[in-house]
């Protein structure tokens, strides 16, 4: 995050962008900090960070925002410093030096404060003993769930707890548990012998382990192992609010799923994140479609499994993070273009570490353990970059990752196709050579008239909808030799960066 440079933003006194959001925050300061300052400083800790910006009014009836400026900056950023290492004021010291600055506006002085993100385990930071979230363009007051959550974060693990003796094996379900052994068998991971039980069994994998802070020496079932293999009742006694649900629908606007897996229902009354996997797994497989593309090379793509790879990478990732004490469920929607994954908990890394593979914070390693024992989700970190490639090798829209702190939920977003977000103002002749830009990299317009395909029309039809596409910014042109060739325009820039520091990461800076 950079500080605002205000001559670029306006040559007046007056604007109206960049206006408040989650992420910025004006305020008048003109001698005084205000008291709600501390308040903003909370949120975006709290949250996604920010920038807070003195001197700046705003006049709600216009939408508009007005540069007053601030009498004595120095003074302001002395009060904030005070207070900053105030204990009765912020309960921990977060604004460094570097995060601070002063900026000219014309004769006018500004004071810009960065706030960064808290570590998910450092939260909540509080002002005058009060948490705070960002929402939209305002603060406000953690509830009792959220003050729940940042308790509950504060702990690394929170899926090895132990239940009380009252769970016993009884409450697993079975089947779940011969699938899962059988499993291992056949992949050859390890070898489970027929003699042992299952109560044995589980005890080898961790689901029952020691309690060892009593003298009874007593195994007891974990929480991972609850939601893991357990019966859907006795999942519920523990996590009331439980809730794993597929919908598929038949086109991208539609109300009325065609398909769904919800756990309780009639048809899965057993349901646990062992048999919601396995089901819905095979679901995402089935709904990606594997056409015959063929690269410049005439070789075949390898789209099908990139987008299956990514799809169940998102799928996994939702049920080894998600915060099963949260007040909402795990949801997975497949529509025609998209797939998205919803789950209970906010990322615990960056976006950008997430897409990067940079290191992962699982919430739940006690699932994540469960999956990796069976080959699923085999290295730590691999699901972001996974994603990440299938986007960008397959020139599909950009992964989508979305954060509400309001709801403390984690929404991912995976394209299943190029998405021109215009797909009915365009020509079939427009989309045909959309279809085409997708095989070759660089598209000539001989290439297109030529085409056995094309049915649509010849070349001066074809270099009217070239243009079309040109002025749509939906195509790139450059020159090629005596000629010019044409390549879908990427959305991905901003994750091409990503893939590029990546790259240097794991081949130049080892």
């Amino acid at each position: 995050m950079d500080f605002l440079d205000f001559s670029k933003i306006t040559s007046s006194d007056t604007f109206k962008t960049p206006e408040e959001n989650e992420t910025i925050e004006y305020k008048e300061s003109s001698w005084k900090l205000p008291k709600s300052f501390w308040e903003t400083v909370s949120s975006f800790a709290n949250t996604a960070g920010g920038i807070i910006v003195l001197g700046i009014s705003e006049n709600k009836q216009l939408h508009e925002y007005h540069i007053i400026g601030v009498d004595n900056p120095e003074d302001i950023i002395t009060q904030i410093f005070n207070d900053n290492n105030n204990p009765s004021c912020l309960n921990r010291p977060i604004i460094q030096n570097k995060d601070i600055t002063i900026s000219k506006f014309k004769n006018l002085s500004l004071v810009q404060i960065i706030i960064h993100p808290e570590q998910f385990n450092s939260r909540p930071v509080t002002a005058f003993g009060k948490a705070y979230i960002r929402t939209g363009d305002g603060d406000r007051l953690a509830t009792t769930d959220q003050l729940k959550y940042f308790t509950v974060e504060s702990q690394n693990e929170i899926d090895t707890h132990l239940l009380p003796s009252t769970y016993t094996i009884d409450d697993l379900d079975p089947k779940s548990i011969h699938e899962y052994r059988a499993l291992l068998n056949e992949k050859g991971i390890i070898t489970v012998s027929d003699d042992i039980n299952d109560k044995e069994f589980l005890y080898s994998i961790g689901v029952f382990r020691k309690d060892r802070l009593s003298n009874s020496n007593e195994y007891r079932l974990t929480d991972g192992g609850l939601l893991f293999f357990g019966k859907y009742i006795s999942i519920t006694d523990r996590f009331p609010r439980f809730q794993l649900d597929y919908q598929k629908y038949n086109s991208d606007s539609a109300v009325n799923w065609i398909d769904r897996v919800s756990a309780g229902d009639m048809n899965f009354p057993t349901l646990n994140i062992f048999s919601f996997y396995n089901i819905v797994s095979s679901k995402l497989e089935n709904s990606v479609a594997d056409p015959f593309i063929q690269d410049q090379h005439l070789s075949r793509t390898s789209y099908h499994a990139d987008l299956v790879s990514a799809a169940k990478e998102a799928l996994v990732n939702s049920l080894m993070h998600a915060y099963y004490d949260g007040t909402v469920g795990i949801k997975i929607v497949d529509r025609p273009s998209y797939f998205e994954f919803t789950n209970p908990g906010t990322m615990r890394v960056s976006k950008e570490s997430f897409l990067r593979g940079q290191y992962s914070s699982i919430r739940n390693t006690e699932i994540a353990g469960l999956f990796r024992r069976i080959g699923i989700s085999e290295t730590a970190a691999s699901g972001g970059p996974r994603i990440l490639n299938a986007a960008l090798k397959n020139k599909l829209n950009d992964p989508e990752i979305n954060i509400d702190y309001g709801m403390n939920t984690t929404k991912i977003r995976t394209w299943k196709s190029f998405n021109t977000n215009s797909n009915s103002e365009l020509s079939d002749l427009e989309q045909f050579i959309i279809a085409m830009a997708k095989q070759y990299n660089n598209l000539s317009i001989s290439q297109i008239v030529k085409s056995p395909k094309n049915n649509y029309g010849k070349e001066t039809a074809v270099r009217n909808a070239i243009n079309s596409l040109l002025d749509k910014k939906i195509l790139n042109k450059r020159k090629d030799g005596r000629r010019f060739t044409y390549s879908l325009s990427s959305t991905n820039d901003y994750l091409s960066q990503v893939k590029h520091l990546k790259h240097l990461e794991d081949n130049i800076l080892k």
